[in-house]
């Protein structure tokens, strides 16, 4: 289930911070330091090649995310989705 769990958060991660980033017009270089990340790390993100953690996951949501509520529930939606998947 973790693993379902994981991928979802990728999934919605991912297309969030691809949409904000092309939307504010920076580069991976300026929003991997805005989240206080390496470019590499921030590219395998935005490529769904890996997951965000906590602190990746905060800084986004307390100073980047236009609206964290959407955003959450976005990814509310997408666990929900893995839970009906298992049963």
């Amino acid at each position: 289930m973790r693993k379902l769990y994981t991928e979802a958060l990728k999934g919605v991660f991912n297309k969030r911070i691809r949409l904000l980033r092309a939307a504010l017009d920076i580069s991976q270089e300026e929003m991997a330091s805005r989240l206080e990340v390496a470019t590499r790390t921030y590219i395998n993100l935005e490529h769904g090649a890996a997951c965000c953690g906590a602190l990746t996951l905060a800084l986004f949501l307390v100073y980047i995310c236009e609206d964290p509520d959407a955003f959450l529930r976005e990814l509310f939606h997408a666990f929900e989705a893995c839970d009906r998947e298992v049963a």
